[in-house]
């Protein structure tokens, strides 16, 4: 075991994180209030993958954001754009246009935000500590999931879904106040005029870089899924409630990444890898057989140890050895990759409920997670285990 300490800055950056997605996890259950408007498994996969798939457009747009200005500025232009969308939810009365304009602008918002909140965290922070700062920071994403999820089904349940949306745009309003009065101090960026910067395709032709791409997407199919289907299953089965499912998971990939990535002396190896894509698979059977809170829990606790590991492993490794001036452009197609795993996961997981069941749709999700990112690591064993 070994002390790990956090670069100046770091926790603020997961505060604010933190807070802005407290906002997106109580829209978590938009699929709900999607079924009360009469929407299909597919149609409500659609409306859930689009946020993602805007997200994902929007990555070269927001790279050129991040090379020309200020990342802390384009942070406050995320959270400004993050708050317009979520008020425009209570205007939302059936399933149309209306609602896809919405989730794709409100895709791009947080696109925005949180790759320019992510290349901060990465600008300030020494290179072997990267997993583990990175794993602080990520918690943001985990700790609403904690009281959240669970707080938004009581308001349905008690006010409605009017009320619903008034407290998403509330947390919405808050990380944007705070937004204005962050500051973080920032390296300055050296421009060297006689080095041409490296394309996109050029760095995805990298082996280890092609790799981590497609092991994140892999990964981001599952957890979206999973994240945006299992209400649907719990109000299905009336003694469930998803709540159980999202604080198990989030309170364990907060173990993981704080007590496991401060004393774990291994934290930060690529051999943690092919273990965590193996606790999802395991979570994702375990919901399969799901019939009580207790199994929904105990489901989500694996799923847990899984994302855990793998989002600051992922990160960490893919910008592994990368010159200070490609930073920004690696970090944008791994945000990319978790972006179209976002977008896909909802969209393929609708169509495949829709003609197969809901539940069975969880278990073809586990096998498909087990043999691919088997498959992917064999492949590219060589680059992931060499040092850069």
């Amino acid at each position: 075991m070994r002390n790990k300490k956090i670069a100046p800055g770091i926790l603020s950056i997961q505060l604010l994180v933190l807070m802005s997605y407290s906002s997106v996890a109580m829209l978590i259950l938009l699929s709900l209030y999607f079924k009360n408007l009469g929407g299909s498994p597919q149609q409500i996969g659609f409306l859930l993958g689009v946020f993602s798939l805007s997200a994902f457009l929007s990555r070269p747009f927001v790279g050129w954001l991040l090379s020309r200005y200020n990342p802390r500025k384009v942070v406050v232009a995320g959270l400004i754009l993050n708050l317009i969308m979520t008020t425009m939810y209570l205007f939302i009365q059936e399933l149309n246009w209306f609602v896809v304009f919405i989730r794709i602008f409100h895709g791009i918002g947080f696109s925005v935000f949180i790759l320019a909140a992510l290349l901060i965290a990465v600008l300030i922070t020494r290179e072997d500590e990267r997993a583990y700062a990175i794993g602080v920071v990520s918690t943001g994403f985990m700790l609403p999931l904690l009281v959240v999820p669970f707080m938004g089904e009581g308001i349905i349940e008690r006010f409605g879904f009017f009320s619903f949306f008034l407290c998403a745009i509330f947390l919405a309003a808050i990380p944007l106040l705070y937004g204005f009065f962050w500051k973080v101090k920032l390296p300055r960026f050296h421009e060297d005029s006689g080095v041409k910067s490296v394309s996109f395709l050029r760095l995805l032709r990298r082996r280890k870089i092609c790799l981590i791409f497609f092991l994140t997407f892999v990964f981001e199919i599952g957890l979206s899924s999973s994240l945006s289907f299992v209400p649907l299953l719990a109000h299905e089965e009336s003694p469930m409630r998803a709540g159980y499912f999202y604080t198990f998971l989030s309170l364990t990939a907060v173990f993981m990444r704080l007590y496991g990535g401060k004393r774990f002396i291994f934290w930060g190896s690529p051999k943690l890898l092919l273990p965590a894509f193996y606790f999802i698979s395991g979570g994702g059977i375990l919901i399969y057989f799901a019939s009580n809170n207790i199994l929904l829990g105990l489901s989500g606790v694996i799923w847990g140890i899984g994302v855990g590991i793998l989002y600051p492993h992922l990160t960490a490794l893919v910008v592994e050895g990368v010159a200070f001036r490609e930073q920004g452009k690696v970090l944008s197609l791994f945000a990319s990759s978790v972006d179209l795993g976002f977008a896909f996961g909802p969209l393929s997981f609708g169509w495949v409920s829709q003609y197969f069941g809901l539940k069975e749709a969880f278990i073809i999700f586990a096998f498909f997670i087990f043999l691919s990112s088997s498959i992917l690591i064999l492949w590219g064993k060589s680059s992931l285990f060499k040092k850069s």
